[in-house]
This record gives C-alpha cells, sequence and structure tokens, in this order.
C-alpha cells in the first residue's frame, strides 16, 4: 500500500471516529440524562464567567451564623456582585435552561435553580440561606 492510500484511510478512520464520539458525548434529547447534561454545559460556562464572584462567596461560607464586623463588610461588598451574578443567572443561565427543558415540557423556577447552582459550586448552606432570602426580596421589588 502506498503511504497515500494509509493516510486516506487513516484520515477516514479519524473522522469516522471523531463523529462516533460526538454522537456519544450527547445523549438522546429529553432523557434525565441529555437534561443534566445540557444543564452541566450551561452552569459550566456560567460559573467559569463568574469564578470571582462565587469564590467570594465560599470565603464566606460558614461565618454567617457568627458574622463579625469583618463579614459585615465582604457582605456589604459583596451585594452588588450577588446582584449582579443573580441577575446574569436570571437573564443567562435560566432561558438557557427553560429553553431546553421546553423541548421537554419542564421549566425551572430561578431560586431552587440558583440555589442547586451555588450547591454545586461549593457555597456553603449559610451562605446559600441567606443568598436566597435576599434574591427573593429582589425578585419582589423587581416586580413592582
Amino acid at each position: 500500500m502506498t503511504s497515500r492510500r494509509i493516510f486516506t484511510r487513516l484520515a477516514g478512520v479519524a473522522v469516522a471516529a471523531a463523529m462516533l464520539t460526538a454522537c456519544v458525548t450527547q445523549p438522546d434529547p429529553c432523557t434525565p440524562e441529555w437534561i443534566e447534561w445540557k444543564t452541566d454545559q450551561v452552569l459550566e460556562r456560567f460559573a467559569y464567567s463568574n469564578m470571582d464572584t462565587i469564590r467570594a462567596l465560599r470565603r464566606v461560607s460558614g461565618d454567617i451564623d457568627n458574622p463579625g464586623p469583618l463579614l459585615a463588610i465582604q457582605l456589604a461588598t459583596l451585594a452588588d456582585d450577588f446582584s449582579d451574578l443573580a441577575s446574569d443567572f436570571d437573564r443567562i443561565v435560566l432561558p438557557e435552561i427553560n429553553e431546553a427543558a421546553a423541548l421537554c415540557s419542564r421549566s425551572q423556577e430561578f431560586m431552587p435553580a440558583f440555589a442547586a447552582f451555588l450547591r454545586d459550586e461549593g457555597v456553603g448552606e449559610d451562605v446559600i440561606v441567606w443568598v436566597e432570602a435576599l434574591g427573593y426580596v429582589a425578585m419582589e421589588q423587581g416586580r413592582r
């Protein structure tokens, strides 16, 4: 066999393998696996682009129950960042997740989805309770 034929066959095998891999990595739509896969894709992009705020929320995790003056200052400085994070989540993540879920006749509520996202990113429950309370208040103010 000539080297040209060998190269052509190897290229064909590589293309076939790439196509097969692409099919294997995406589950069938509307299966629980697909919804998890799609959600993970959206959340991973969002987490990566908001890593600084997520790290800051992780840093205050565990301190909410015993607040001190330093924590009060940290929370005050985090308020705007948190507000931006929540707004971006509502504006970017939820529509993408709901668009995918609409294919399967499901939808996500903002606060449970946002709280689950923060949990998955390692933010402590004490901070999540605080975030949920602020989130519901902000959502009510936004509706007025």
